[in-house]
């Protein structure tokens, strides 16, 4: 059963109009459709599941099969170089420069270099994975993972609060973004900060991708498929943040080791190990359209009184 939004996922305004562009469902080969808000100009999936398992915690067992927890284990270790040449380069500094204490969460923190990587830089590192074959895995590096619901996340972490919550590569998954930015509010210390990373919609590569594919007469772009349901450039990322109750401090528009073309460089740079952070702290600097993939958000929590003004 499909639910179509009728309002923007991306800031609630209500002139959205058809692409004309579908989305691919690789599972059921279903192309849904996708919108445009003519507001905040970001694109959203218009149909949505009524209920995805990944994200239901009555389904933990299905995402919990050893062969399947073996195929996850396989996957983050194929891109465990790219994150230990990413993460220090790219996040960390941001952590080290916005966050106002040492309590950091990772939300969506998959089984990822992130949290041993954050600990060691002196931070008291903790992650939220709604997959739990993932949130094994990365319990095995030592540090503390919670897993659960998706859509009840403030009671996972009820009585507790964070300086930082950093996520990476998740924001375009989430079925109710504004919502569960909101939802972090209540987890977030005051004068907290979000830094969330995504992809870029409004970078050239993409905008060249759309040209190329309307081009040839098709209406699947390569990059829009199933369960990317969000798609933001850097105005929508802004409404979505201002929307939730967040003052956006900084965006920055980079360009992501975890690319195909980056993975493929940094494999055999992993035998050069002065070559392999000279050429991440170089990529690290990428702040523009004209090179990017992905938006990395720096967001601060604000007053109650000020959430209608940071929507405005």
């Amino acid at each position: 059963m499909m639910q179509a939004d009728r309002h923007c996922r991306l800031c609630l305004g209500t002139d959205i109009g058809d692409t004309g562009l579908l989305a691919l469902d690789h599972e059921s080969g279903d192309r849904l459709r996708v919108f445009e808000c003519r507001d905040c100009t970001g694109r959203f999936i218009a149909e949505i599941p009524s209920f995805i398992d990944k994200v239901q915690a009555d389904q933990a067992g299905t995402f919990d099969a050893p062969e399947r927890r073996e195929a996850q284990r396989a996957h983050f270790a194929a891109k465990k170089t790219a994150d230990e040449h990413d993460y220090p380069y790219s996040l960390i500094p941001l952590v080290r420069r916005y966050a106002t204490g040492k309590r950091v969460l990772d939300l969506g923190c998959g089984a990822s270099q992130f949290l041993p990587l954050v600990q060691q830089a002196g931070y008291e590192a903790t992650g939220f994975e709604g997959d739990p074959a993932r949130a094994k895995i990365a319990r095995e590096q030592g540090v503390e993972v919670r897993s659960g619901d998706w859509s009840r996340i403030g009671e996972c972490f009820s009585g507790r609060q964070f300086d930082c919550i950093v996520s990476d590569q998740v924001f375009e998954h989430m079925l109710d973004p504004i919502g569960t930015l909101t939802a972090l509010r209540e987890v977030l210390a005051s004068g907290g900060v979000v830094i969330f990373r995504f992809p870029n919609e409004g970078s050239l590569r993409r905008k060249l991708e759309l040209a190329m594919c309307r081009l040839k007469g098709s209406t699947q772009p390569l990059s829009y498929f199933v369960d990317h349901w969000n798609y933001f450039n850097e105005r929508a990322a802004r409404r979505t943040f201002g929307s939730a109750g967040y003052e956006v401090l900084r965006v920055k528009k980079d360009l992501s080791l975890h690319g195909y073309l980056a993975r493929r460089l940094f494999d055999p740079l992993a035998v050069h190990p002065g070559a392999a952070r000279l050429v991440a702290r170089t990529i690290a600097k990428v702040d523009t359209n004209l090179l990017s993939n992905g938006l990395t958000v720096v967001a601060r929590r604000v007053a109650n009184e000020r959430v209608g003004e940071m929507a405005a």
